[in-house]
């Protein structure tokens, strides 16, 4: 497991990436499916290409999150032994302790409560946040992380 700032963040950003590529990979096949729709093998229905398009970037909001909710359990762990079960918890306690400003340790609860939206089908008056913004978020939490632990 990485124990170095940067590398979390780079793993946080390549998810992006990837979400960047599948996305590119989807418009294409979608249009070579316009362009003949007997393409499409065994089951697939077109509709069933623009559903997997429609929740691609939220799959990839939750992995973005699970990528920096290992990295501060990680850092916790190494840092102050056990972290807390809560996600909620833990966000609040690492901001605590590594003085991050209130408005980014919401900012990153924001994303959290998204993601919890999207995981557990709940119903909330969620803002949803576009992908580069919930990785902008993350990313600006994390570097208040110690460079090395």
């Amino acid at each position: 497991m990485p124990s170095k700032r940067h590398e979390w963040l780079t793993r946080i950003k390549a998810v992006e990436r990837e979400y960047k590529s599948i996305h590119y990979a989807t418009v294409f096949l979608r249009d070579a499916v316009a362009d003949n729709p007997s393409s499409l093998k065994g089951e697939l229905r077109v509709r069933d290409l623009d559903e997997a398009s429609r929740n691609l970037e939220g799959t990839y909001i939750i992995r973005l999150f699970s990528e920096f909710e290992t990295c501060l359990r990680a850092f916790w762990m190494v840092a102050y032994g056990q972290p807390p079960t809560r996600t909620r918890d833990l966000l609040d306690g690492v901001g605590a302790r590594r003085i991050i400003p209130f408005d980014q340790i919401n900012n990153a609860h924001r994303v959290r409560e998204f993601r919890n939206s999207l995981v557990h089908a709940r119903n909330a008056n969620v803002e949803p946040i576009p992908i580069d913004r919930a990785r902008s978020i993350l990313c600006h939490y994390s570097a208040r992380l110690p460079i090395d632990w």
